[in-house]
């Protein structure tokens, strides 16, 4: 009986213990916001960000490393330029903060996730270097952004949180 007992907890154990490494993998966890409507795959939980009063829809999420580089991942509705088509929006979203900056286009594409509009650039200058990409679903926009110190490579995490974002229904 006794010997029966230390093999059921050892299979109970072990079982856990499959299930705890597997879980694990290589530390990725994907994360859902359901209030924001994306999901995404990153190495540590995106924090929250407290609402901005400017834009007290829109919800950031950010990713902080310990060399003054962050992924910060944000949704809200957006309310500019209601009669302008989606990429034109995208365009001018890149501009403003092209223009609002003393820093310079690095690089610029089109993209797109489940056949929505999208823009991916990235600026650098003296006091900043980030990648930017631009996501418009049904009048509401999805923004992921790695910043890294000038004349730094973004982290390693960046394409791969990037390509990850998924909406949720």
């Amino acid at each position: 009986m006794k010997k029966q007992w230390i093999a059921i907890l050892f299979a109970m154990l072990s079982c856990c213990l499959v299930t705890a490494c597997k879980k694990k993998g290589d530390g990725w966890e994907e994360y859902k916001y359901r209030d924001a409507g994306f999901a995404i795959s990153a190495p540590l939980m995106p924090i929250p960000a407290p609402p901005s009063p400017d834009e007290p829809n829109t919800r950031a999420y950010g990713i902080k490393y310990n060399n003054r580089s962050a992924v910060v991942i944000s949704a809200g509705p957006l309310d500019m330029w209601e009669n302008l088509p989606d990429k034109e929006k995208l365009q001018r979203m890149k501009d403003l903060m092209v223009q609002g900056s003393s820093s310079k286009l690095v690089s610029e594409k089109e993209i797109s996730l489940d056949g929505n509009p999208g823009i991916e650039y990235e600026i650098e200058g003296s006091s900043e270097h980030y990648r930017t990409r631009y996501y418009l679903v049904n009048g509401k926009f999805f923004a992921l952004q790695s910043f890294a110190p000038p004349g730094e490579p973004f982290v390693a995490d960046t394409d791969r949180i990037f390509d990850s974002l998924r909406l949720l229904k």
